[in-house]
């Protein structure tokens, strides 16, 4: 369950709440742009100090899971014990209060890496991917369109009608305007040698989306000339045939990713 508001920690703005549970083991992140608080304990542990800080509430695995993992609408308090943050999680289950209480401590730098840094990169590499694959598709469905046309299609209305995807021209057209970076990221990911190298940092693989063995049969050749079935029928004009490469569709795998963490 993630979750992204306002809260009075060491300088009040937006901060990242994240929940997550691994095996028996529940944690609780809390991150802003400059630094994590964090803290991992067991389920048991969880448990136990629910009933210690509220007897009269029967705290359970499943009532963890419809609550923290869950996803519903929560509210944060936070009080500040030293260098511990007191950060405590409420819900409402029919109307009835459930908090929870974290003693979160501040990241290392190689938490923040792992549970921030990397992640980021890895979202980064991964749109880039999925905006590639996106790019041959609509090219290929121009391709498409164009052997339609050829056979003879006509589009009836031209409302609808679209001009054949330009990469230059939609990234022109995107309405959004990032300031100014020292780090130009967008140059970084252009390039397939740095894309490789952040892959090999990352722990990414790239693996054919479909691996089953009908995916590598090649696909039925558009026929030029229409055979004929009988020796007496005329012989019909060739039809013009667009010709397009067909792009491997490609996605991206994290490998190691819990591992790093631990």
């Amino acid at each position: 369950m993630s979750d992204f508001c306002e809260l009075p920690l060491r300088t009040k703005g937006f901060y990242g709440v994240d929940f997550s549970k691994t095996l028996d083991k529940i944690k609780c992140i809390v991150f802003n742009m400059e630094g994590i608080w964090m803290e991992e304990l067991s389920t048991a542990d969880l448990i136990k100090r629910q009933q210690e800080r509220n007897p009269s509430l029967e705290c359970t695995e499943a009532l963890i899971d419809q609550t923290l993992l869950a996803g519903g609408d929560a509210s944060y308090s936070v009080d500040l014990v030293g260098d511990c943050v007191h950060f405590t999680v409420k819900y409402y289950l029919e109307n009835y209060p459930v908090s929870f209480l974290f003693l979160l401590w501040q990241g290392s730098v190689q938490e923040v890496s792992c549970h921030y840094i990397k992640p980021l990169w890895r979202t980064l590499l991964r749109q880039e991917a999925e905006i590639r694959a996106l790019v041959e598709e609509l090219k290929r469905k121009d391709v498409e369109i164009a052997q339609y046309q050829a056979e003879g299609a006509r589009l009836n209305r031209t409302a609808v009608q679209t001009a054949p995807f330009e990469v230059e021209r939609f990234e022109r057209e995107i309405p959004v305007q990032l300031p100014r970076q020292i780090v130009n990221v967008r140059n970084l990911l252009s390039s397939n040698v740095h894309r490789g190298c952040l892959m090999k940092t990352l722990d990414i693989t790239q693996r054919a989306e479909n691996t089953s063995p009908a995916a590598g049969a090649k696909r039925p050749s558009v026929p030029t000339v229409q055979q004929r079935s009988h020796s007496n029928r005329r012989k019909k004009r060739a039809r013009q045939v667009v010709t397009c490469v067909d792009t491997a569709r490609s996605s991206i795998a994290y490998d190691n990713e819990q591992e790093e963490c631990e």
